[in-house]
């Protein structure tokens, strides 16, 4: 169980709270976040461990200044902190209000120690203040959160802060571990401004403050690149926080992307695990889709001439314009109607034929001999 601690001893080796027993973060270790105050709420304990982490809780800046092995010798902005050698957290979730001290102050003591300046640091707070934004700033913090905070959003900061490059503003993940759709609801509910670029395939998305504000993709560039990215990009990807003054060229924020944008990608999932596979290069059955014609929509045609026995269906989807999970659900449809057949069955019938050779229309046809006569 997780317990609220005060000046323990860094933790030695031990199993995470109701998870996995280890982590595929840098180096192999298990790691540990500290929670400071009401931060420390079981929704968000529960979420760290499901993720693998070690939640470890205190109640306030001294106990947390305890167990990262400072003394406290007066008041909180007084402290001179020399923080241990032993293991550092993956990350310190601090409130806002605490009951010796503030979580600004808290912060800027972390941030003062050069053995602790680059740990990441995550405010939240009870209440949204205009000066907030800015003295969490001021003090260095990585992120500044404001209630009602997710705490699966809570646990993919986490998740991504472990993934820090060496003492740079800068994080390594991979879409196996970290879907970007995951990782986008996060960021968006923090104030930061950064990007995220993939390094196996050219896609770029930019957010500042709480927003989307561009995304590029396979040539495309807007709203449409950012669902084609979060539908169809994979593999590993960067993301650096820092200054993002370009224009951008539309606005998404938190609330729009989960309630507009995930169900939709929420569908597409279901059919790439239970529908077509991306992969499948299917045609056209002419003869059966003049029989269906009738019964379907008119703006098929738009997803029925993208299926040319060449391309596959995940090449159709990002051509479509059509919505993805629209135009997969569309092409499943059609497949199960056997307007779309797998383009290999039409090959398989078509090297047949020539194997045949060519129809033989000009042999003469013999005359049946006249039988003998039977007298």
């Amino acid at each position: 169980m997780v317990a609220y601690l005060h000046a323990a001893p860094p933790p030695e080796a031990s199993t995470p709270v109701g998870g996995r027993d280890a982590l595929d973060l840098p180096g192999g270790d298990v790691g540990w976040v500290l929670l400071v105050g009401e931060t420390a709420r079981p929704s968000v304990a529960e979420a760290l461990a499901r993720e693998g982490f070690e939640p470890v809780l205190v109640d306030g800046a001294r106990a947390a200044l305890a167990r990262l092995g400072v003394e406290p010798g007066g008041t909180l902005p007084d402290v001179a902190p020399t923080i241990s050698k032993d293991a550092l957290p993956r990350l310190v979730i601090i409130d806002a209000d605490l009951p010796d001290g503030d979580g600004f102050s808290l912060c800027g003591v972390l941030r003062a120690d050069p053995r602790s300046a680059h740990l990441p640091v995550l405010l939240v707070a009870k209440h949204a203040e205009e000066f907030h934004r800015d003295l969490a700033a001021g003090v260095g913090a990585d992120e500044y959160l404001v209630e009602p905070v997710d705490a699966h959003d809570v646990a993919v900061l986490a998740r991504l802060k472990a993934g820090r490059r060496g003492e740079e503003d800068v994080y390594d993940a991979h879409t196996t571990t970290l879907p970007l759709v995951s990782l986008m609801r996060a960021l968006l509910s923090g104030v930061r401004s950064g990007r995220v670029v993939l390094s196996e395939e050219e896609g770029v998305l930019v957010f500042r403050h709480g927003l989307v504000v561009d995304a590029t993709f396979h040539g495309e560039r807007g709203t449409l690149a950012f669902r084609r990215l979060v539908c169809f990009g994979s593999g590993a990807y960067t993301v650096t926080f820092g200054p993002e003054l370009h224009r951008g060229t539309f606005s998404m924020d938190r609330a729009f992307l989960c309630d507009q944008v995930v169900p939709g990608l929420e569908r597409f999932e279901q059919l790439r695990v239970k529908g077509l596979p991306l992969a499948a290069r299917l045609t056209v059955d002419f003869t059966r889709l003049s029989q269906e014609l009738p019964s379907l929509p008119e703006d098929v045609e738009q997803v029925v001439r993208l299926f040319d026995g060449r391309r596959t269906v995940r090449a159709m989807l990002l051509e479509c314009r059509f919505p993805e999970a629209l135009s997969y659900e569309a092409a499943t449809r059609l497949f199960m109607l056997g307007v779309l057949v797998p383009a290999i069955l039409v090959e398989e019938r078509e090297r047949a034929r020539e194997s045949a050779g060519p129809p033989r229309l000009f042999e003469p046809v013999l005359a049946p001999e006249p039988e003998p006569d039977a007298s």
